[in-house]
């Protein structure tokens, strides 16, 4: 939200941070930190979702393998 010369856009309205209310700056912090926050989650979520990716593929992997191995015969039992 808010630029590097000190300016932060609205509404398409560009306004300068020194001329704002110290509840207007302290919002335009905490919007800051909520997108660094939610950066952070979207990473994590990519993380999180390749990983489930992948556990997926194993599991398909051990299944197929299951189903694929001769089923074991105890003694004495009649297939």
């Amino acid at each position: 939200m808010e630029d590097d010369n000190n300016t932060f856009t609205l509404d398409d309205k560009v306004h300068n941070i020194d001329e704002i209310s110290e509840r207007a700056k302290f919002l335009v912090f905490s919007l800051n930190e909520l997108n660094k926050d939610r950066q952070k989650v979207e990473q994590k979520m990519a993380v999180l979702n390749a990983a489930e990716f992948g556990f997926v593929h194993q599991l398909r992997e051990a299944v197929a393998e299951t189903e694929d191995a001769p089923e074991e015969v105890k003694e004495g039992e009649v297939v």
